[in-house]
């Protein structure tokens, strides 16, 4: 899925997001034109930095 999708499963904002992989939080794949590519994985990933 795409950081805007990530964005609203988890409700966390774009740009904290950028800021978990920033700070290593976060290890999207990224594809060939440069977009990150998030897995289920990373939305329990995002649950858990946020509590």
């Amino acid at each position: 899925m795409k950081i805007s999708e990530l964005s609203k499963k988890t409700g966390v904002s774009i740009r904290s997001l950028r800021y978990y992989e920033q700070k290593r939080l976060l290890h999207p794949t990224r594809l060939k034109n440069g977009y990150r590519e998030y897995d289920e994985s990373d939305i329990e990933k995002v649950k858990t930095v946020q509590s």
